[in-house]
């Protein structure tokens, strides 16, 4: 069984409009679909805000159903390399924010090679691949844009990717964000996130709706 996950309902509308439902329910409060999606048996859920909620949400998911792979859908702040509307792929994952008393820093966390190879060969749209950063802050000044990118070359910035990645790297299952770029950090970042998220919110889930039709995980 695959997991979908969004933060709002707009990044797993698609899914959730074109499944075939089996079973509706909250899990933790959170609204679920379970269904079918081409040959593909699929639950998917939304409602979550930074990493805590997602990886708790994420566990919840994993304790109660018998999940193979979990892709979260949604959108991110792009940094230097990427343009607004174009689509990122992890192939790995780490918390920009974390820092212990004696210097240490997020360790980064690898994506599925399976399943990124898959959602590239049978999406139709170009798509680029790299490290998300995650932390619990919207990104919004040039100077920590700047930053997370020098420190860690990550294409962007999301508030939950690093937290569902380190969730099911613990659980052993096979991980994979795919997001849609809404804004570019430190470019009037907010106003550009307002007018684009309505236009791409559902974009990233589009394209995995996409792919579960045509191929079997």
């Amino acid at each position: 069984m695959i997991l979908v996950l969004g933060v709002f309902k707009i990044e797993v509308e698609p899914m959730l409009k074109e499944m075939e439902v089996l079973e509706k329910g909250r899990l933790l409060k959170r609204y679920y679909q379970r269904g079918v999606v081409g040959r593909n048996e699929v639950v998917v859920s939304y409602g979550f805000i930074g990493k805590v909620e997602a990886a708790l949400v994420t566990q919840a998911f994993l304790d109660r159903f018998n999940i193979d792979a979990v892709f979260l859908t949604g959108n991110a702040g792009g940094l230097e390399g990427v343009e607004v509307g174009d689509v990122v792929i992890g192939d790995s994952y780490v918390e920009y924010d974390f820092e212990t008393a004696l210097g240490d820093e997020g360790i980064i966390v690898s994506g599925s090679e399976d399943l990124e190879d898959k959602v590239i060969a049978y999406s139709n749209r170009e798509i680029k691949t790299g490290l998300i950063a995650s932390g619990d802050a919207f990104v919004t000044a040039k100077e920590k844009a700047e930053e997370i990118k020098r420190r860690t070359g990550a294409l962007c910035v999301d508030m939950d990717s690093a937290a569902v990645a380190k969730v099911c790297h613990e659980n052993e299952k096979k991980f994979l964000a795919i997001k849609t770029i809404v804004d570019i950090c430190g470019k009037e970042t907010e106003e550009e996130f307002r007018k684009n998220y309505e236009r791409y919110g559902f974009l990233s889930n589009l394209i995995l709706l996409d792919v579960l039709k045509k191929c079997v995980f």
